[in-house]
This record gives structure tokens, C-alpha cells and sequence, in this order.
């Protein structure tokens, strides 16, 4: 895992496919399905899924970006 994790920081696009689409669209379905499940009675396990689940892809997403700067900026 460190190692796949080492190579991706070198890949400004990976970095850009996942900072810019993938984990701000798993954070907007996360946050979605957790909206509805509080709003449909299951209030325990819908904030469950808003404040970690969501903050994670939010917090990595976030990461994705600024190592993608990093690297655009060292090259």
C-alpha cells in the first residue's frame, strides 16, 4: 500500500482525477445518503455517515489537491 501510494504522489493526473472528481463526488453521495437517512428516521447511523465517512473523502480530496500543486510546482 505505501508503495502504490508512493507512486501516485509522482502522477499529477491521478492526483487530478481523484482530488477534482472522484472523492468530491464519493463525499456528495456519502453526504446525500446520509441526509436522507436522517431525514428518514435513522438518525444515528445518517450522522454516522455525514461526519466521517464524508469528511474523510472531504480531508482527501483536500491532500489529493495539494500534493498535486507540490508536484506541479517542483516540475
Amino acid at each position: 500500500m505505501k508503495k502504490y501510494l508512493g507512486e501516485l504522489k509522482q502522477h499529477p493526473e491521478a492526483l487530478f482525477v481523484l482530488g477534482y472528481m472522484l472523492f468530491p463526488l464519493l463525499a456528495l453521495v456519502v453526504a446525500a445518503l446520509g441526509f436522507f437517512m436522517v431525514l428518514g428516521g435513522h438518525k444515528i447511523f445518517g450522522l454516522v455517515l455525514l461526519l466521517v465517512p464524508a469528511q474523510i473523502f472531504i480531508f482527501s480530496a483536500v491532500w489529493a489537491i495539494n500534493n498535486r500543486k507540490r508536484l506541479l510546482e517542483e516540475k
